[in-house]
């Protein structure tokens, strides 16, 4: 659905599996974090179909949909972090967890998400299709064990 190369179906599981261990069920209400992708409602909102975002979705969520809006967001965060010192992929997922414009204030992951991103890298580097996986882009920083560029 997105054409930036770093929004693979790895990216997507190893963000997943950090933010809930895959469990569609979490429910932080202290933090107003639900479902599988830990949406907040009124981010969800953003990213659910266009016919579907007049209203703040109630939880819970569904895993499809969240799964799907997660895509959206990391699409449209993008090209808003194109320029940004650092490994695209953890840069995507350091604005997913905080905000875009801490990252490019940061230009990179903020110290204080490292510990975010390098779990998101370790999961990434296990969903890559092929240990010997080539990243379709030049990284300062590889997400996955062999970048395969010269």
């Amino acid at each position: 659905m997105c054409p930036v190369p770093q929004i693979t179906p790895a990216l997507v599981a190893a963000i997943l599996k950090v933010e809930s261990g895959f469990d569609p069920h979490v429910h932080d209400p202290a933090n107003d974090e639900y479902g599988i992708a830990r949406w907040t409602p009124r981010v969800l909102r953003y990213y659910l179909p266009e016919d579907r975002q007049e209203r703040v979705p109630s939880p819970p969520f569904d895993a499809e949909e969240s799964i799907l809006a997660m895509g959206r967001m990391l699409c449209t965060l993008a090209p808003q972090l194109e320029g940004v010192a650092g490994d695209p992929a953890l840069n995507l997922a350091a604005a997913y967890r905080t905000a875009t414009f801490v990252v490019q204030k940061e230009n990179g992951v903020p110290a204080r998400v490292r510990p975010y991103t390098t779990e998101v890298r370790t999961h990434l580097m296990a969903y890559a299709p092929e240990r010997k996986t080539c990243l379709p882009y030049t990284p300062t920083e590889s997400s996955y064990p062999a970048p395969c560029h010269s």
